[in-house]
């Protein structure tokens, strides 16, 4: 669906972000790949608890109008 895709371009955006930064010396490259993991697992979950309470909500909103 739409989810892997915008979560494949978040992760290209982290990486570019993280190359920069270790262009300029902020931080080192070791640094960078667990820190984009990271960002990433958070957004999924957030994402999909989410998706689960919107589809809770109109699942709940449907069986109300019966």
């Amino acid at each position: 669906m739409l989810k892997p895709a915008i979560l494949a371009l978040i992760r290209q955006i982290l990486t570019v972000a993280g190359t920069a930064l270790v262009a300029k010396g902020y931080v080192q490259a070791s640094d960078i790949e667990p820190v984009i993991g990271a960002l990433l697992t958070i957004g999924s979950v957030i994402w999909s608890v989410a998706d689960k309470r919107s589809y809770a909500d109109l699942r709940e909103q449907a069986r109300a109008r019966r």
